[in-house]
């Protein structure tokens, strides 16, 4: 490839982002007005919120939404513009592989690199939604403690949300700043509890919904909530200390291969350089590399089953 297409590249790349960069300018004009409104409801939880309110309705394209709600589900709250700004980057180094390596080695590079940002995201996710359910009982017997005084249950949420800790801070004062704009508290449960993917709080949604509309105590719902996740963790420990042995083997296939194919390249380097030149070699090399993600994302939902708590 010569200099002047690379600088063409690398020209088309800027406008591009600069393109961008000014259609996130003119749509966060548009609403500007509204997003100013919202955030100054409740400075508190201006942050999380955000991301939840705004962010849903600022991302109208459907591949923004599902990449907002995944960082959302890991604990990395980015604003629209950060995220358009953030994938420009990544479209832009993708390219630079493409082109510094070539088309297949490019390919190749880009989606381990993808499957393993995708991974780790998972992985932030599980272990935040797993921290979340193991404070949640705490949170719901605050909740029914508060009730138990007479407060409302959009009352009950906010104040107890306000002495608790992270990350289910954040989660209910971002509910709880919803509910203060005029959404109801039922769809706001449900909405959180689809995008955390978190059924206890579509059973907090169902109980809202039923006590809004036809009135009764919540404190009674609240508590066989409680007793339900207590008795599902428990269970869940049991299942991981049974299945030990199992995921260790899963672990050790995923593992022993990539261990060997490192040990026999810095061994014998060129052994690799033979195959990669040679035309069945060169396929192999990359389907051996493909087969090995694809083993490695399976036994990692596999082992990332055992022991779920929902």
């Amino acid at each position: 490839m010569t200099t002047a297409t690379v600088i063409t590249v690398f020209l088309a790349l800027a406008l591009l982002a600069a393109a961008a960069w000014l259609y996130s300018l003119a749509q966060a004009r548009q609403r500007e007005e509204q997003a100013t409104a919202r955030l100054r409801v409740d400075e508190e939880a201006a942050g999380s919120a955000a991301a939840l309110a705004g962010g849903q309705m600022e991302l109208r394209n459907p591949l923004l939404r599902w990449i907002a709600a995944l960082l959302w589900r890991a604990g990395i709250e980015p604003q629209p513009r950060q995220l358009i700004g953030g994938l420009v980057a990544l479209a832009v180094a993708i390219l630079l592989v493409f082109v510094l390596g070539g088309w297949l080695l490019g390919a190749l590079i880009a989606f381990v690199a993808l499957v393993l940002i995708y991974l780790v995201l998972l992985r932030r996710a599980a272990a935040r939604r797993s921290r979340i359910i193991e404070q949640l009982p705490v949170y719901l017997e605050n909740v029914a403690r508060i009730l138990s005084a007479g407060n409302s249950l959009e009352e009950a949420l906010a104040a107890a949300a306000r002495e608790s800790s992270d990350p289910i801070r954040p989660l209910f004062m971002s509910v709880a700043r919803q509910v203060k704009l005029g959404a109801p508290t039922d769809q706001v449960l449900a909405e959180v509890g689809e995008l955390y993917r978190l059924r206890d709080l579509k059973v907090m949604a169902l109980a809202a919904s039923v006590n809004r509309r036809y009135g009764g105590s919540l404190r009674p719902v609240f508590k066989s909530l409680i007793t339900a996740i207590r008795q599902r963790e428990l269970s869940a420990r049991e299942l991981r200390a049974l299945t030990a042995e199992t995921r260790f083997s899963a672990v050790v296939l995923a593992v022993v291969p990539i261990g060997l194919t490192l040990f026999i390249f810095f061994r014998n380097r060129n052994y690799y350089s033979v195959m990669w030149h040679d035309p069945i070699g060169h396929w192999l090399l990359i389907g051996a590399a493909l087969l090995q993600v694809a083993g490695v994302i399976i036994l990692w939902r596999m082992v990332n089953s055992v022991g779920s708590t929902d």
